[in-house]
């Protein structure tokens, strides 16, 4: 109502701006066609007075004094100190506010001042006049209130039946569901918020009438259920009593917390000789336990761990009725409420006595059967199917040189000299025929030395005859192979040495049949050549068939010397001698081969204590040898042979060398040229025994043989011999 007051007086005061700019205009035109004061305030006062404001109102003139100069009824009169109802001086402050206003500029009050003539122009109303619509207004708004109060009221009585009505009957409606009534429904007259929630409410009601009908279902069933389970606990009840009471090998007892008893078996009763009467509920399971073993608290122990984990199982010494001991096995288990707390045990005994027995029967004949393999002196090991080594006897260790530690969950391939293809060979062998014997195999030893070894493998089977392991028995046999060599040997030279006394012999009696012509050759010729004169034509062929017939003369002696069966002599010898003796007798077959000999012996070289016969023999050897491995080359054949002391550091040495320009010794067959029957050469060219046996003559006159080969550039055998100051007297 404020407001509109507010309103209503705006309006007034923007007509009254209209009003008094239209006079203050009016002023400014008049006194803009010069005309005279006197006749403009008649003008003016005629004017003025016919403008109406409203049907109170109209426009006055003042001056600064407070002079009326045009009024409709006050004209002359000074108005000056004129209040208000409230006593404002309002005619005071409205002509201080006007003199502060620019020319033209219009106050608040409706007030501009023209200042030629001195004049405030106030246009103005009375209050009653302008708030005159204010008060009809607020009288009607008063009257259109109550009436819509009075409305609302009636609505509000009619709305609050139409909602109370449905609410009323949503209740009623509760009000029986929860009396177990589910057959009354919500009466719905519209689709509002409320009908909306009776639909749902009715449908609340259908899916709880649902539910019930469905939970009434299964309550019958599980009370069918349970009748049946309570038919089988019985069931069951009985059928365990049977058990526990057929049970007659095993205790089965059943204990409170304490240690009560409150079942006892029939299996208990032959175990411990109490009858089910004189336990239950009478006595406590300590009983059946050492006094021993109580006293160190073995009950409390026992409980603890059944119930701490869950099951106690332990062997341990009981006893029966009579005060006889037995060793039992014994497990518990703990009886627990529907919250999981521990209420009681269920022990469960048997008597182990044979089992004890037969446990250690067995540990006796493990024993036993552990000192027959420890104390064999053949190697004992087993293996699991992935080969891995899961035993070894003490002879086993001293074979191959590693510790049980060291050796066991190793592979065993790893100790076989062909490796992993020697143990893919064993096993299939063993898979065709489940064992084998006397199977030679090498071994390697912990320092890196070779084992030869004897062995019988066979497989281990369970009790299910499943193949669960091999097993082998391990003969040393280097030694034996060793002796088996030397006897080889021992045998070769034999026949060596029977060869070479056959072949003296014929050498003899070669050189005793050569030797009668030669020496009537010879006697001829001498008498033919001192008949004959010097400067006979023929003479000097004459001298060369002499000089032939002397070097068969040589031949013949040296053959028949080199066939002579003596005893070995050493004595102080020059070494190129029988290196010289050699050539003699090989010479011409090399030259026969194609093969030049380069031979360079030093002259001044240190005697040698040795047997000639026996170094010729060596050197013969060579020479065969470097001349059998040039016949298998076409490039230039060439035979060195040095003399010359050893540079080597140590006793002093003369060295005899031997050096070919054959094919050469490939490197994997060097270090066996040394061993007997071992050869390159075709079969029936070589025995494999020569070098073997120049080792033998070397090694017995102190000395030692070197051998340098590269396939496919040569080889060069040195003879070591130690000089006179080193060697035998």
């Amino acid at each position: 109502m404020q407001r509109f007051g507010k309103a209503l007086k705006n309006a007034s005061d923007e007509n009254l701006e209209h009003l008094v700019r239209g006079v203050y205009s009016i002023c400014k035109v008049n006194q803009a066609m010069a005309q005279g004061k006197e006749q403009m305030v008649h003008f003016l006062d005629e004017e003025i007075r016919g403008i109406k404001v409203g049907d109170t109102g109209y426009v006055y003139v003042i001056d600064s004094k407070g002079v009326l100069k045009i009024h409709p009824a006050r004209e002359g009169e000074n108005i000056l100190d004129s209040r208000d109802s409230s006593g404002f001086e309002y005619i005071r402050a409205m002509i201080k506010d006007a003199l502060a206003l620019e020319n033209g500029q219009v106050g608040t009050i409706r007030y501009p001042c023209f200042r030629p003539w001195n004049w405030i122009i106030v246009a103005g109303t009375y209050e009653d006049e302008i708030y005159h619509s204010l008060y009809e207004t607020e009288r009607f708004i008063i009257l259109m209130g109550l009436t819509a109060l009075a409305l609302v009221f009636l609505l509000t009585i009619t709305l609050s039946k139409a909602l109370t009505r449905p609410i009323q009957e949503l209740t009623d409606v509760t009000t029986k569901m929860i009396e177990g009534d589910l057959s009354e429904r919500v009466i719905t007259r519209s689709a509002d918020e409320i009908g909306i929630l009776g639909v749902s409410f009715n449908r609340m009601i259908g899916q709880l009438q649902s539910y019930t009908s469905e939970l009434e279902r299964m309550v019958e069933a599980r009370t069918e259920e349970l009748k049946e389970s309570r038919e089988k606990y019985r069931d069951i009840s009985r059928f365990l009593n049977n058990v526990l009471d057929s049970a007659t090998v095993y205790a089965i007892m059943a204990l409170d917390f304490y240690g009560n008893i409150i079942e006892f078996n029939r299996g208990a009763e032959n175990l411990f000789g109490w009858k089910k009467d004189e336990v239950i509920n009478n006595k406590n399971i300590s009983i059946t336990i050492l006094p021993e073993d109580r006293r160190k608290g073995i009950q409390e122990e026992m409980s603890k761990r059944t119930i701490t984990e869950g099951v106690c199982e332990l062997e341990m010494y009981r006893v029966r009725k009579n005060g006889a001991h037995f060793p039992a096995h014994t497990t518990i288990t703990p009886i627990k409420d529907p919250s999981g707390n521990a209420t009681g045990f269920v022990e469960l005994v048997s008597d182990i006595t044979l089992r004890k027995a037969l446990e250690k029967e067995l540990r006796e004949t493990k024993e036993f059967l552990e000192n027959i393999m420890e104390s064999s002196v053949d190697g004992i090991l087993t293996t699991d199917l992935k080969g891995k080594m899961t035993y070894q006897n003490r002879a086993m260790e001293e074979m191959l040189g590693y510790t049980r530690e060291e050796i066991l969950g190793t592979h065993i391939s790893r100790y076989y000299v062909r490796g992993i293809q020697q143990a893919r060979d064993i096993m299939s062998l063993l898979r065709k025929s489940e064992r084998t014997e006397n199977y030679e195999m090498e071994l390697k030893r912990k320092d890196g030395g070779i084992v030869s070894i004897l062995t019988s493998l066979f497989l281990l089977r369970d009790e299910e005859d499943k193949v669960i392991a091999t097993a082998g028995i391990f003969k040393d046999i280097t030694k034996q192979k060793r002796l088996e060599a030397r006897l080889k040997a021992t045998q070769a030279s034999l026949v060596e040495a029977s060869k070479m006394r056959a072949l003296g012999e014929l050498v003899a009696g070669v050189a005793h049949e050569l030797n009668n012509p030669l020496m009537a050759s010879q006697t001829i010729l001498h008498v033919i050549l001192k008949n004959l004169p010097q400067d006979f034509p023929e003479r000097e062929r004459l001298e060369i068939i002499r000089k032939c017939n002397d070097r068969i003369e040589k031949i013949v002696e040296h053959l028949r010397e080199f066939s002579r069966q003596t005893r070995p002599e050493f004595k102080e010898i020059d070494v190129n001698q029988p290196i010289e003796n050699a050539l003699i007798i090989t010479r011409q077959q090399l030259l026969n081969h194609n093969i030049s000999i380069v031979r360079r012996l030093s002259e001044d070289l240190p005697k040698v204590i040795g047997d000639s016969n026996q170094l010729e023999q060596v050197f013969l050897n060579l020479i065969s040898n470097a001349r059998d491995a040039m016949d298998e080359i076409t490039g230039p054949r060439e035979l060195t042979i040095l003399s010359y002391m050893s540079e080597y550091e140590g006793p002093p040495m003369v060295v005899v060398s031997v050096q070919d320009t054959g094919q050469g010794i490939p490197e994997e067959n060097l270090n066996k040229v040394l061993e007997p029957f071992f050869s390159t050469k075709p079969v029936g060219k070589g025995t494999g025994l020569g070098l073997s046996l120049c080792f033998g003559i070397i090694e017995a006159h102190g000395g030692r043989l070197e051998i340098e080969s590269q396939y496919g550039n040569g080889t060069e055998v040195r003879v070591l011999l130690p000089a006179k100051a080193s060697g035998k007297e």
